[in-house]
């Protein structure tokens, strides 16, 4: 195996470790018995590898190797790094509570960001208004009949 690709398998092998699901997508944390905060991220990685052989005569002596199909374990001096980058940006936070599923953004850029937090309470309360308008407007029309069948 070449050099180069011992150092590969070792930075993926290093890689796999820092990245995982628990990365992007977080731990729950539970707050009380009926809230659990979730954590989303984004994860980006940036991963560079190089190496080569050294000295003033490698080219030569590589390409004189080559001709003679001589033994690859006699390879010249070898010099190679791995170098990774890994930025992890909060996006949002998935808020449960009482059953009711929430996503928080991390940063509410504009008025659009807050309106969307705020439609499912405003669709909520909406339809609460409405049954309870459906409610009294059945139990009147209910009473209205009882009191005009008294009147009989």
């Amino acid at each position: 195996m070449h050099p180069i690709e011992n150092i590969i398998d070792a930075s993926m092998e290093q890689i796999k470790k820092l990245v995982d699901v628990n990365t992007v997508i977080g731990s729950p944390v539970h707050v009380d018995e009926k809230t659990t905060i979730i954590p989303v991220s984004r994860v980006g990685l940036g991963f560079v590898i190089g190496g080569g052989e050294y000295g003033r005569m490698a080219n030569v002596k590589k390409a004189a190797c080559v001709l003679n199909e001589t033994n690859s374990e006699n390879r010249f001096p070898f010099a190679g790094t791995a170098a990774v980058g890994l930025g992890l940006t909060p996006l949002s936070f998935i808020a449960v509570e009482n059953g009711d599923v929430r996503v928080l953004p991390a940063e509410q850029n504009c008025v659009a960001d807050r309106l969307m937090d705020l439609m499912p309470r405003v669709l909520n309360c909406l339809e609460t208004f409405m049954k309870e308008g459906i409610n009294c407007i059945k139990q009147k029309s209910k009473t209205n009949k009882d009191e005009s069948t008294e009147n009989c």
